[in-house]
């Protein structure tokens, strides 16, 4: 079986709006295949099964499509990754600026006193290109 010829699900998981410590997990348009998690990466994992047992697949033979229901918390999420994307994009660039000042003859020492870095940090980003 092709990947284009396997089954597709949706599953939606959100957490339990009364306890909080617990993702509810929905194959969605079919009433009865639910179950739930402790965590969002064990609620996946049941997520799989519950479509396995439910269908009588093996879990290599559909795909998922999960639908992560975060309500209040999607705000949040949503800063937090974009934060860390821009983080992952200042690193890059301040690697690159080491990089050229190293190239350029700066010292360690020196580089570290323009930057407010280690020259321990610099000598690691250096050693790291």
């Amino acid at each position: 079986m092709g990947v284009k010829d396997k089954p597709r699900y949706k599953v939606a998981v959100r957490r339990d709006a009364e306890d909080h410590s617990a993702w509810l997990v929905n194959v969605v348009g079919t009433p009865g295949a639910h179950t739930f998690g402790r965590s969002l990466a064990e609620a996946k994992r049941h997520g799989v099964e519950v479509v396995a047992l439910w269908f009588d697949l093996e879990p290599e033979d559909f795909e998922i499509d999960w639908d992560i229901r975060l309500g209040e918390l999607a705000t949040t999420v949503k800063m937090a990754r974009t934060a860390m994307a821009h983080a992952e994009a200042d690193r890059r660039c301040r690697d690159d600026s080491v990089r050229a000042l190293t190239d350029a003859g700066v010292s360690y020492r020196d580089i570290a006193e323009l930057l407010g870095l280690s020259y321990q940090r610099i000598a690691q980003i250096s050693r790291a290109s």
